[in-house]
C-alpha cells in the first residue's frame, strides 16, 4: 500500500523541517511534541538565560527560509525560537502539531499492512493509539539529560542542595548569591559558568580535561567561519571514502595538514593565554574539531586568569552535606551543582524487536546515511545527522526521505546498506567521529551533504573553484534543490516565496547576549 499518513515525533528544528517537507510532497502529516511549544532545544523551558548560537546565524537558517537581515551574527535563543515559530506558521506546520503529547510506544503493524501503531499520552494521562504508514523520529540526541550517579547526591539534596542539568537552568535567580560548581567543559557548561560569574557568590568549574575552544574572531577581526567552516578546512580532516585530494592530503600531504593545525593551535594558545591558564589540551586540535566545534564565551579565559572562575581538572567523587569532594582530595563548598555532562541516548518508546537494530548497548546509532535502517521498514530518523548546520542537514535529510519513498533514489540492497553503514560507523569510532552516539560529523558536513545530493541525482554545492571551497558553508547554496528535484522527477515539492516575504513574518524583541 502507498504511504499516505506520516507521523513526525518532535517539533524542534528537524521535526519542523521534516513535517514541512512531507506536507509539501502531498502526505498527510501529524506531529507529536511532548512540550507545550515548538522549538526543541530552543523551546523556552529548555534554554538557559543568555544562550546564543555557536553557528553563525545565516548558517543556521533553512535554505528556503532565510533568517531576517535584522538578526545579529549569532542570534539569541529567543530569536531562534521566534524564527522557528515563523517557519512553522508560514509553511502550515503549526496546525499539524499536537502539543503536550508524549509518544510512549511505537509498535510495528505486521498484518500485511506495513506501518506503525503510535501510542501517545497527554497531560491528563489519557492514552491514544493512532495508525501511520510511515514514522520519522525527530526528537534528536539532546533530549535526555545525563547526570552521573555520584554517591551522596540524595543526601545533598535533602540538606537543601540543588542539583541541575544545564537544560534546567531557567533563570539567573537560581544562581544568585549561591556557591556554584559546574561540571563539564563543553559549550553549555561554560555558558553557565559565565552566568555564575555575574550572579553567584563563587564559581568553580570541574572537568576531566580541557578541550580546545575557538575564538569567534581570529586576531580580533577574522570571523572563525572563514577559517573553520569551509570545504577547504574540512579537507584537512580525515574522511571515510575520501576523494583524491583528501587521500593525498592525509598521505603524501600529511606535513601540510599537520602544519595547518599546528598553526591554529599556536594562534589559540596565544589568543586565550592557554599556557598561563594551564589549560593547553593534551590532544591535538584536529581531534577536537572532528568531535565538535566549541566556541569560547567572551572573557572566559580572562575570568580564569583573574580567578573569578576557579578551575579544577579532576572529577567529583562524592557529594557531602555542604558541597562536593573531588578526586584530587579537595572539598568545594556548594549550594548548587550544575552538570554540563551531555545527554543519554535512548529510544525507549520503540519496541525492542527493532530498537536493538538501531541503538546498540554502547549508545551508538546504526543508520544508513544517518536516516534509515534497512531492516526496520517505514521508520526514519532526522536530526540524527548533526553537522555544521542543523537546519540544512535536517532539510536535505527530509528531502532524501521523500525521494526515497517516491522511488527516486537508486539505493543499494539491504545487505549492502548494512555493510556500508557498519563500516562507516566503525571507521568513525576508530577516528574520533563517533560523538553523540555516532551522529556527529561536524568536520564532514560537506562530505555528508555531497552524499545526499548525489543520491538524489543532483550535483554537490560550493565546489569546482578555489573561491567556492574557501567560502563558509552557505545554506542558500541549496535554496534551489526543490526546484531541481521537481524538474528531475516531476515531484509535488513546491518552491517557497521570496526572501522579503519570508522575513516579514519574524518579529521578536532583541534579547541581550553574552
Amino acid at each position: 500500500m502507498a504511504i499516505q499518513r506520516v507521523c513526525v515525533i518532535g517539533a524542534g528544528i528537524s521535526g519542523l523541517a521534516t513535517a514541512k517537507t512531507f506536507i509539501e510532497a502531498g502526505y498527510e502529516v501529524l506531529v507529536y511534541e511532548k512540550q507545550s511549544a515548538l522549538g526543541g532545544v530552543w523551546e523556552k523551558s529548555r534554554r538557559y538565560p543568555g544562550i546564543i548560537t555557536q553557528t553563525p546565524g545565516q548558517m543556521y537558517s533553512f535554505p528556503d527560509y532565510p533568517l531576517p537581515d535584522s538578526y545579529p551574527e549569532w542570534p539569541s535563543g529567543e530569536q531562534v525560537n521566534a524564527y522557528l515559530e515563523s517557519y512553522a506558521n508560514h509553511f502550515g506546520v503549526s496546525e499539524k502539531i499536537q502539543f503536550s503529547t508524549k509518544v510512549i510506544a511505537l509498535t510495528a503493524i505486521e498484518n500485511g499492512h506495513q506501518g506503525w501503531e503510535v501510542t501517545t499520552r497527554t497531560l491528563d494521562g489519557s492514552t491514544i493509539t493512532s495508525y501511520f504508514d510511515f514514522v520519522v523520529i525527530c526528537n534528536g540526541v539532546n533530549h535526555i539529560p545525563n547526570i552521573p550517579e555520584i554517591p551522596g547526591i540524595n543526601e545533598f539534596k535533602l540538606k537543601g542542595g540543588t542539583v541541575l542539568h544545564t537544560t534546567e537552568v531557567e533563570s539567573t535567580a537560581q544562581l544568585k548569591g549561591k556557591d556554584v560548581v559546574v561540571v563539564g567543559f563543553g559549550k553549555s557548561a561554560c555558558d553557565i559558568v559565565m552566568l555564575a560569574v555575574q550572579h553567584a557568590s563563587s564559581c568553580h568549574i570541574v572537568f576531566r580535561k580541557p578541550d580546545w575552544k575557538i575564538p569567534r574572531f581570529f586576531f580580533g577581526f577574522v570571523n572563525f567561519k572563514l577559517l573553520m567552516m569551509t570545504r577547504f578546512t574540512e579537507a584537512m580532516t580525515p574522511k571515510y571514502n575520501p576523494n583524491k585530494l583528501e587521500k593525498w592530503l592525509h598521505s603524501n600531504g600529511k606535513r601540510l595538514v599537520n602544519g595547518f593545525w599546528r598553526l591554529q593551535e599556536t594562534i589559540m594558545r596565544y589568543t586565550f593565554g592557554l599556557d598561563t591558564c594551564g589549560l593547553v589540551p593534551s590532544e591535538p586540535l584536529i581531534k577536537s574539531v572532528i568531535a565538535s566545534i566549541n566556541i569560547a564565551p567572551k572573557n572566559f579565559y580572562k575570568y580564569i586568569r583573574n580567578q573569578k572562575i576557579v578551575t579544577h581538572q579532576t572529577s567529583i567523587t562524592r557529594f557531602v552535606e555542604d558541597g562536593v569532594e573531588l578526586a584530587s582530595g579537595e572539598k568545594l563548598n556548594a549550594s548548587i551543582v550544575v552538570f554540563g555532562t551531555g545527554f543519554k541516548q535512548a529510544i525507549p518508546f520503540l519496541e525492542e524487536k527493532y530498537r536493538h537494530h538501531i541503538l546498540d548497548l554502547d549508545g551508538y546509532f546504526h543508520l544508513y546515511r544517518n536516516l534509515i535502517h534497512p531492516k526496520v521498514p517505514n521508520l526514519a530518523f532526522v536530526g540524527y545527522n548533526a553537522g555544521l548546520s542543523a537546519t540544512l542537514t535536517s532539510d536535505l535529510g527530509a528531502l532524501w526521505l521523500v525521494q526515497l519513498l517516491k522511488g527516486n533514489i537508486n539505493k543499494p540492497t539491504n545487505n549492502k546498506m548494512v555493510a556500508e553503514m557498519e563500516a562507516d560507523l566503525e571507521w568513525r569510532k576508530k577516528n574520533g567521529y563517533a560523538g553523540y552516539g555516532g551522529t556527529c560529523f561536524f568536520s564532514s558536513t560537506f562530505h555528508y551533504l555531497d552524499n545526499l545530493m548525489r543520491d538524489m541525482g543532483l550535483p554537490p554545492r560550493q565546489t569546482g573553484s578555489i573561491a567556492a571551497v574557501m567560502q563558509p558553508l552557505n545554506t542558500q547554496a541549496y535554496s534551489n534543490v526543490r526546484t531541481q528535484l521537481e524538474s528531475l522527477y516531476g515531484s509535488k515539492v513546491q518552491d517557497s516565496t521570496n526572501k522579503s516575504q519570508l522575513q516579514s513574518n519574524v518579529s521578536v524583541t532583541e534579547a541581550p547576549t553574552y
